[in-house]
């Protein structure tokens, strides 16, 4: 019998979509809301990876708010995001083809830190949905680490270690490191090459069609 080809999971921002405007968006209506200092596109790199509720601590420690309660601030930007984030769905280039070469010899799926409330409609007004045999993410009143998103996708999928991660961020690459499988880091979303080597990822690449060699010489 043909043993099953690799699964390929795939991060959601800065990965497969290209959420800064949205993102950035709404944190800031938030923040204007609750007299927070307005973020820069800049300034949104850093943030965006880690579970909402932990980014939304960080920059209340920032301003000097570390016993506020997140989630009001929260609650702000997700009535905004709901809207903008499937208004301004976009991808980055080379990703549609990228998606069809691997997916012609693997089986995709998703494994997301946003809520699959949040973005599963995103991915439905991009046509993805359709590609990804799992979908996996926390839920709106889960902070959930990475780790225990990914593994339950393996669980689900049956994958086991025949799997590979792609991401943008360190969480990604160590995720997947934590189960015992391969990753692969891309640098055209909010992290960058230093961070995704530093992580341990075994290729990084700088753009949608490096992602089939990649996944060869990862899982070669």
């Amino acid at each position: 019998m043909t043993p099953a080809a690799p699964t390929v999971f795939f991060d959601v921002d800065g990965c497969l979509v290209d959420s800064r405007q949205p993102i950035l968006r709404s944190l800031n209506a938030a923040f204007v809301a609750h007299g927070l200092t307005e973020l820069t596109e800049g300034d949104l790199h850093r943030h965006v990876g880690p579970p909402l509720e932990l980014t939304i601590r960080e920059i209340l420690a920032d301003h000097d708010r570390a016993g506020d309660d997140p989630a009001p601030v929260i609650a702000s930007y997700r009535s905004v995001y709901v809207t903008l984030s499937v208004e301004l769905a976009a991808t980055y280039p080379g990703v549609v083809d990228a998606l069809d070469e691997v997916g012609s010899a693997h089986p995709l799926g998703v494994v997301t830190s946003k809520p699959l409330h949040y973005a599963r409609p995103i991915l439905d007004a991009l046509g993805f949905s359709p590609r990804f045999g799992i979908m996996e993410g926390p839920g709106l009143t889960e902070v959930e680490p990475k780790t225990v998103t990914l593994g339950r996708a393996l669980a689900a999928s049956g994958a086991g270690t025949v799997a590979v991660m792609v991401g943008d961020r360190r969480h990604d690459v160590e995720a997947a490191s934590a189960h015992g499988i391969a990753s692969v880091g891309v640098t055209w979303g909010f992290g960058d090459a230093d961070e995704l080597h530093a992580a341990g990822a075994g290729a990084v690449i700088d753009h949608p069609r490096e992602l089939s060699g990649a996944l060869t010489a990862v899982l070669g």
